[in-house]
């Protein structure tokens, strides 16, 4: 058991760069796709507000 959270830290420890690369695209392709959801509900919510709008005249 010892030997494997040793070998699980040095795993660690040298592929720490790439570990924390990894995250980094990840949180980025998570803070991209949260934009594009964002502008795709404010279109949305403007197309509902243009069609509800038209249909109360």
């Amino acid at each position: 058991m010892n030997k494997i959270s040793f070998s699980m830290q040095e795993f660690l420890q040298k592929d720490l760069s790439s570990s924390l690369l990894s995250i980094s695209v990840l949180l980025g392709w998570l803070g991209i796709s949260f934009v594009f959801l964002r502008i795709l509900a404010i279109i949305i919510k403007k197309i509902l507000e243009a069609v509800f709008k038209n249909s109360n005249k």
